[in-house]
């Protein structure tokens, strides 16, 4: 079973830091999840959101900036430049989400070869799909579980990211139901009763979790 560090450890950090992911690697976390967006300068920095609303009641989308400009509103931002120098050979086991679009992808490509066994995941299939074109590991997220285009769509990989908020009796849309070899990654998973039901369900391989000391959470299976 895999734990992600869900943007980092940010019960008293920001969220997608330095300091956040620092506090993953303090705490003995070995896989982290981060998000990626691409700036109006073309720089790609580590950030959730696609506007500033959220964390800076600013109405501003995050597409418009530029990375000077995003700094001075957020002096703690982290350009996926910074990450790389920062944490490649770490030893971490990165999930990127690309945010935007391919184009970012394609941008930090060369880079990505210098993290073990990175993953890219995206709502926007096709990412996910030319991911996997390009050799690495792909995982399609779902907003929810809940998607009828997911019966039409032909997947490449059966890593299948899905929303988990604290149901029980879950019906698995039947595309994924179909996929003998599925690994199944559920977000976002707090609580050790949730994690341990999740350990129930025939393909499932993970979580990212906000809350550290899920790590603690004895296996069921």
């Amino acid at each position: 079973m895999q734990l992600y560090a869900h943007r980092g450890v940010h019960r008293r950090h920001i969220e997608n830091t330095e300091a956040a992911f620092d506090e993953a690697l303090r705490l003995g976390f070995r896989s982290v999840e981060l998000d990626l967006v691409r700036l109006r300068d073309g720089h790609i920095v580590i950030f959730h959101d696609n506007t500033l609303f959220r964390m800076f009641q600013i109405d501003e989308r995050v597409e418009d900036l530029t990375l000077d400009e995003f700094r001075r509103i957020f002096p703690e931002l982290m350009a996926f430049d910074r990450f790389v120098e920062r944490y490649a050979g770490s030893g971490l086991l990165i999930n990127f989400e690309i945010k935007d679009d391919a184009e970012t992808l394609h941008r930090i490509r060369p880079a990505l070869e210098q993290f073990h066994a990175p993953v890219i995941s995206s709502f926007q299939w096709n990412i996910v799909d030319e991911a996997l074109h390009l050799g690495f590991e792909g995982g399609y997220l779902f907003s929810s579980l809940d998607q009828p285009e997911a019966l039409l769509y032909p997947f490449q990989s059966h890593r299948f990211h899905l929303p988990f908020r604290g149901e029980r009796d879950l019906v698995l849309p039947e595309a994924i139901q179909s996929a003998e070899d599925r690994s199944l990654y559920y977000y976002t998973v707090n609580r050790r009763a949730d994690l341990h039901y999740l350990q129930t369900i025939p393909g499932f391989s993970g979580v990212f979790t906000d809350e550290p000391g899920l790590r603690r959470a004895p296996l069921v299976f």
